[in-house]
């Protein structure tokens, strides 16, 4: 496909693309042309300037381009841009530089090598391997990129690689191989005896090797002398922070010189063309709905630097950072009415806004100052899936964005300062005003109010600079360049959706104490299987009311996210993620606050009585052994089946006797009876059948020894005589 084989013909009955949706056209008129909208039916109006205009910016293209494309790029058109993987996306990221430089050409020069392939050189050489390109691109392959790119309506899902239809994507390093590598760099590139690339990849095979040999691990198969790829280490530092790296290895100086480069551009002369973001905390406190107080919300703000139209704007307690400036670029490139809904919706009045506000579509420079949030990877890939260009601007530089440092000082006078609860711009003109006793307002409040003062007042009202109204401005000027379409749902919510991995259960997910749930996700159990599945969740920090569940078994539908409800009351239902955590954080604190330790105490001893009762009932585990269990079943102390005399009141008033170890013929005294005692007995030589066995007694006084034999009655035994051994035989106690 070549540029000069696509001529764009506008002809009556004609069908051709406006920003990739068919359109009709409609006859000529006097100053506007209608084209018709071949789906919805929907009218468009274009001034023959703004006709113009678009078919030099390629936003007007035959629809047999269209057709022409490849059939994977027409797929990934119906993809969510959160359903390609990390790999897909960066293929994307990769090709976005060459296409963008291409389109800043003049219309004659964009089919030209001559042109474009100086292009490609600046390009590899500024990037590097940072763009993760095997190698460099030919002319042809870029000038396909491009058409492609232009035709889908400058989407950037139009240069994703299909890499889920290709074969093993099974990564070759290791996680041990990564973190010694990274190590590497550390100890060379990013070490204060600062060394080169060359060092860091001897170090990284070095530490490899070593590694490799003590823990027994198995090296990469890469060919003789070789431990890891030639350019492995070059691609790793490439796609580290820049100003980091600079900051490491040449000092901060280095570093701010750097970044801080400024690109302003020629003067802007239609709408949406350039426009500024900034961010301040606003002079007011705000309570929630039971009075508590919150504190003071950010306010991040978006204007147009041409007409003066606010885009959007973002109030809530989250810190300047990516998700304030997601939060108020999503409004600024979305049709407002849904916003202005749910602003009026929000404290329960109906839309009483007189004028409209018809801001949507993506800028194409966005000026800002050199915050990390702008320089976050979050916010690069938002900047090439919209279409625009972040221009930063120096430290210390207000007046280079001057036209929103002023909007906010007139918030602030003509509204702010003059509501319940403000803390004015100091101390010194606060005065003895008690800001925190008089505030009243909620943050939905304050939202309503400042979109009421924009909307019906500020938009309105002649701007001293440019003579006219902003409202009136705008429109003049998208007459006559044409309107900028708003970026589909599919590309703008993954960028602004908090995606995370959570488990899916029967009853749905749940996320800091929020559950959401629907059939579809019954359904998705059932095809990945009974069970907490771990699945991949997308929440929309603007709009709780629905979470998103990638159903990983139809990656190519546009239907991968599976929707579900929030259950919840209907008062949550209307926060968004950061309002809730502020509300929650508030309730907690305050249940800390209100701890009483005596109840608390009262409490635990009452749980603490029925363990102790319940332990008590609770039978022994543990069989007794039986010398044990006599003791306790007897009813006495194990003492005193021992020593029972020392029990006796009477034996234990007595004396100590003395004892003469020289007479051999005192015998020992008789068994207590309340003890236990012995029976000896004896058995004759030849035991015969049903006899008892005969008993050997000592006669205590006489020292003589009887035998107790039934056939023969009482015989005094002699000392010679001849007896078994002696069996012991304890007394049974019952």
């Amino acid at each position: 496909m070549n540029l000069a084989h696509v001529p764009v013909q506008i002809r009556t009955g004609a069908t051709l693309r406006i920003d990739t949706r068919r359109y009709l056209v409609g006859p000529p008129g006097d100053q506007v042309r209608v084209f018709t909208d071949k789906e919805s039916g929907t009218e468009k109006p274009l001034t023959n300037h703004a006709i113009l205009h678009m078919m030099r910016s390629g936003r007007i293209t035959t629809d047999a381009a269209f057709r022409a494309l490849d059939p994977n790029v027409l797929a990934n058109l119906q993809i969510d841009w959160g359903a390609f993987s990390d790999i897909e996306q960066a293929s994307a990221r990769g090709k976005y530089p060459f296409v963008k430089a291409i389109d800043e050409l003049p219309m004659p020069f964009r089919d030209k090598s001559k042109h474009v392939e100086p292009l490609i050189e600046r390009i590899m050489m500024d990037a590097g391997d940072g763009l993760g390109l095997k190698k460099k691109p030919t002319f042809r392959q870029v000038r396909g990129w491009y058409i492609c790119w232009l035709v889908t309506g400058r989407d950037i899902r139009a240069l994703v690689d299909n890499h889920r239809k290709k074969g093993n994507r099974t990564a070759r390093l290791k996680e041990w191989q990564k973190e010694e590598i990274a190590e590497a760099i550390n100890e060379t590139y990013r070490s204060d005896l600062v060394g080169s690339k060359a060092d860091a990849q001897t170090r990284a095979s070095e530490r490899i090797l070593i590694r490799a040999n003590r823990d027994g691990l198995a090296l990469p198969n890469l060919g003789a002398n070789k431990v890891i790829g030639k350019h492995l280490v070059s691609r790793m530092i490439g796609k580290m922070e820049l100003y980091d790296l600079t900051l490491a290895r040449h000092g901060k100086q280095q570093a701010d010189l750097l970044m801080k480069a400024v690109r302003t551009g020629p003067t802007c002369s239609y709408p949406l063309e350039e426009v500024e973001v900034d961010h301040t905390r606003l002079d007011l406190i705000v309570v929630d709905e039971h009075g508590r107080v919150l504190g003071r919300p950010w306010l991040t703000a978006i204007i147009d630097r041409w007409s003066r139209m606010i885009l959007g704007f973002s109030l809530s307690f989250t810190p300047p950072s990516w998700v304030s400036v997601m939060e108020a670029l999503r409004i600024a490139v979305q049709p407002k009415e849904p916003f202005l809904d749910g602003v009026c919706r929000a404290i329960a009045r109906e839309n009483t806004f007189k004028f409209p506000w018809p801001c949507y579509g993506s800028p194409s420079r966005l000026f800002c100052d050199n915050g990390p949030e702008f320089r976050a990877a979050s916010m690069k890939e938002t900047e090439q899936a919209l279409d625009m260009q972040i221009v930063d601007l120096p430290r210390a530089s207000g007046w280079l964005k001057g036209r929103i440092e002023r909007w906010l000082r007139s918030l602030n006078q003509g509204v702010i300062h003059k509501l319940p609860g403000t803390t004015k711009s100091n101390p010194r003109d606060r005065g003895k005003y008690k800001s925190e006793k008089h505030a009243v307002l909620t943050l939905e409040d304050a939202i309503w109010i400042i979109t009421k003062w924009i909307v019906d007042i500020y938009h309105s009202r002649e701007h001293s600079r440019t003579g006219e109204k902003p409202l009136d401005r705008w429109i003049r000027g998208v007459a006559e360049v044409g309107e900028r379409p708003a970026p589909p749902n599919d590309i703008i919510v993954p960028l602004t959706g908090l995606v995370i991995d959570r488990k899916l259960g029967p009853s749905g997910i749940t996320f800091e104490g929020l559950r959401w749930n629907s059939n579809g996700f019954s359904a998705l159990r059932n095809r990945l299987g009974i069970g907490d599945t771990l699945v991949k969740i997308r929440i929309d920090p603007f709009d709780l009311k629905t979470a998103y569940v990638l159903d990983t078994t139809r990656l190519d539908d546009r239907d991968a996210w599976i929707e579900g409800d929030l259950h919840a009351d209907e008062g949550v239902r209307s926060l968004t993620l950061y309002q809730y955590r502020i509300k929650r954080q508030a309730e907690q604190n305050e249940t800390v606050e209100s701890f009483d330790s005596k109840e608390a105490l009262t409490r635990a001893l009452a749980s603490q009585e029925i363990l102790d009762l319940v332990n008590e009932r609770q039978p022994m585990k543990k069989k007794l052994p039986k010398k044990a269990a006599r003791f306790l079943t007897d009813g006495r102390n194990a003492s005193e089946h021992v020593r029972g005399e020392r029990f006796s009141s009477d034996e234990s008033e007595n004396e100590l006797g003395s004892h003469d170890h020289h007479n051999s013929n005192i015998l020992s005294p008789p068994p207590d009876q309340r003890g236990p005692w012995r029976d000896r007995t004896a058995a004759v030589e030849a035991p015969l059948p049903r006899m008892t066995t005969p008993v050997r007694r000592f006669d205590t006084d006489t020292a003589n020894e009887e035998i107790d034999d039934p056939r023969s009655g009482p015989q005094v035994a002699k000392p010679n005589s001849t007896f078994s051994p002696i069996v012991v035989k304890r007394r049974r106690l019952d």
